[in-house]
């Protein structure tokens, strides 16, 4: 962002803030009045702003919490007939939006419409408006789930010619994305080969002639929606005058281009992001749309600098990890400034496991659980193949990339909500499990429990009942009351599971009533068929309840990506493989562009940043992949933090 953005960031901060009170006209509970006064300056400044807004919210500064306020005093400020469209990245993140406003004390009902960008695309766009915009749905559509939507592309791929390689089409997935992408906002694609045009050309007749709907087909046919129908515009606007977007840095060139056609047609939009986070540009994200929102005349940038989650020297660590000072400052509420340590190792991969081992053994045995500590590594070599056989020999349980992963969908998401719901017990009126800090999370009892809040029972009919009316098969008796009664002899039942506990018997009870396979097999949506089967596979794996529920596997350290690691925290984090060449990785005789090295940084940058606690580097000198060894040195980025250490230690001399 330019200077003069930040400058214009300060101006907005202060001119929100100062002398803030509620306007008279405006009702709120009292529990969203107190949220409001809980909130530092920025994060205040940010929920009340009137106007266009971009919130720029690094590691720990209590995005979530501040985006829901914005989303709870936008409903509250808008008249009741109208309402607010809240774009997440996950269904998970969706949910949690309106799960909080509910213990605000808010009930939006039908005026908020919090959802996945491809679920907002295809509820709220393309069913009411594509008939009226000439791009009708066929009635018979389906949603593609990730296993048709390759078998598609490969068949793509052979039509175009495209050879693949050992991994199948996967190698060239981010390339095919990148330019269906580009070809949606109509950017140049000229850099992109023939056959890979052709390719997604044959990709996108399959669809259609098949009458299926993919993730990027959805946000791409809403976009021509807009961009030709000025009734669907004023439509969409009329209901919803206000769009929240969260982790806009990673939504791509598609949704920025929705977002711009509704910006010109009058509605107020809040991005919310962090540049330096973006993880998907290898699928066209970009850091530059949300500049770009934040750089305009018509928006207010808001900067969140506070960092809740980590200590001053972690804070520190990854200023250098990023290489840039974007002003983050550690909660001066917290004394101890968490642990930065340097473990270097001799040898090559097999050295870096075996260190990985020793350094997870110390911090179990110095009292942090192993669900809390995160090993985290980059995707390109088979590091992890190391650590993962280091771990085994040492008998230290793990989750490794993607192990014993819960079904995706939406019906999917219900079992696992009612699995959180299963585990908390009944609900009372309204739960103090938010944040009792400014920001967020702090302490250590959050990590190990569920990941998803639980739901009231009233609410996890309300979705079933949506799901029964959308499959074709809910009867004339199932009321919202009726559901509710079913689950609650489950839900409610004595003797509740343990997080440690397996999921057996819980699930064949759930699916009982939920009539799971009936479900499943009347869904447009590919992937909720899938979910009988996929339960009953990853309970042949040993699930958790915990895991079922969303949360991590008691008693498992995580062992994952850098990339997988965003959006999560952590107590420790372990970071081996630590090479140059490796951390950032490139080949010796090619060397590494600045925007490459760029990009990098950032997935380091996300690794640092994701403990509260401690981070545990291990660099080393060499590695060896592909079946050659190279010899370098330390990963420059543990340089850059080793030297900021050196000075922050001969600073307090």
């Amino acid at each position: 962002m330019s200077q003069e953005a930040l400058d214009k960031a300060e101006v907005c901060c202060a001119a929100t803030d100062i002398g803030f009170a509620v306007p008279e006209n405006v009702m709120l509970s009292a529990a969203m009045a107190d949220e409001l006064a809980a909130l530092d300056p920025r994060q205040r400044g940010a929920a009340v702003h009137n106007g266009n807004l971009a919130i720029l919210a690094g590691p720990g500064a209590g995005k979530t919490r501040t985006l829901v306020a914005r989303v709870g005093y936008l409903l509250a400020t808008t008249s009741e007939h109208r309402g607010v469209a809240a774009i997440t990245y996950t269904d998970a993140a969706a949910q949690e939006v309106s799960t909080r406003l509910r213990r605000l004390g808010m009930s939006p009902g039908r005026r908020l419409a919090s959802r996945t960008v491809h679920a907002f695309c295809l509820r709220h766009i393309l069913l009411p408006y594509g008939q009226i915009a000439g791009h009708p749905l066929p009635p018979d559509f389906e949603v593609l789930d990730t296993e048709g939507s390759n078998r598609l592309w490969t068949h793509a791929a052979a039509a175009a010619r495209i050879p693949l390689g050992r991994r199948g089409v996967a190698d060239e997935l981010p390339t095919f994305t990148t330019l269906r992408r580009r070809i949606a906002v109509g950017e140049d694609v000229s850099d992109f080969s023939a056959p890979h045009r052709a390719a997604v050309r044959e990709y996108e007749r399959l669809l259609h002639e098949s009458h299926l709907l993919d993730f990027d087909e959805m946000p791409r046919i809403a976009l021509q929606i807009l961009r030709d129908s000025e009734p669907a515009r004023e439509l969409l606007v009329a209901r919803f005058p206000h769009l929240v977007v969260d982790e806009y840095q990673d939504l791509g060139p598609v949704l920025h281009g929705v977002v711009t056609v509704l910006l010109d047609a009058g509605m107020t939009v809040s991005a919310v992001g962090d540049p330096d986070q973006t993880m998907f540009e290898f699928l066209g994200a970009d850091p530059r749309y949300l500049r770009e929102l934040a750089d305009r005349d018509d928006f207010c940038a808001i900067s969140l600098t506070f960092n809740y989650r980590s200590g001053s020297a972690l804070v520190a660590a990854g200023r250098a990890a990023l290489g840039a000072d974007r002003g983050y400052q550690h909660d001066p509420r917290r004394i101890d400034p968490g642990v930065i340590e340097i473990s270097p190792v001799e040898g090559d991969l097999d050295s870096h496991a075996e260190r990985t081992v020793h350094v997870v053994t110390s911090l179990i045995n110095g009292g942090t659980s192993a669900e809390d500590i995160a090993v985290l590594y980059p995707a390109q070599t088979d590091l992890r193949d190391r650590i993962i056989d280091a771990l085994t020999a040492a008998e230290i349980p793990f989750d490794g990339e993607r192990r014993r992963r819960t079904p995706d969908g939406p019906l999917g998401d219900l079992v696992s909500a009612c699995a959180a719901r299963r585990l908390s017990g009944p609900l009372p009126g309204t739960d103090s499990t938010m944040e009792s800090s400014s920001s967020g999370t702090r302490g250590k009892s959050h990590l190990t429990s569920s990941a998803r809040t639980p739901l009231p029972v009233r609410e996890l009919a309300a979705i079933w009942h949506r799901l029964r009316n959308d499959g074709g098969v809910l009867a004339p008796e199932d009321t919202l009351r009726s559901l509710a009664r079913q689950l609650l002899s489950v839900l409610d039942a004595s003797d509740r599971e343990a997080t440690t506990d397996d999921a057996d018997d819980f699930v064949h009870e759930l699916s009982e009533v939920l009539e799971l396979r009936r479900l499943a097999a009347n869904t447009s949506d590919q992937r909720d068929r899938l979910v009988p089967d996929a339960l009953v596979s990853a309970l042949e794996q040993g699930l958790s309840m915990a895991e079922l529920a969303g949360g991590r596997a008691p008693g498992r350290l995580v062992l994952t990506t850098y990339h997988s690691a965003k959006g999560r925290e952590f107590i420790a984090v372990v970071l081996p493989g630590l090479v140059e060449g490796l951390v950032p990785f490139y080949f010796a005789d090619r060397g590494i562009t600045a925007a490459k090295l760029a990009s990098e940084r950032r997935q380091f940058y996300v690794a640092v940043t994701r403990a509260s606690d401690a981070v545990v580097l291990i660099p080393g000198s060499q590695f060896t992949a592909w079946g050659r060894t190279r010899r370098s040195g330390w990963s420059q980025f543990v340089l850059d933090i080793q030297r900021a250490m050196a000075t922050a230690s001969h600073g307090t001399r």
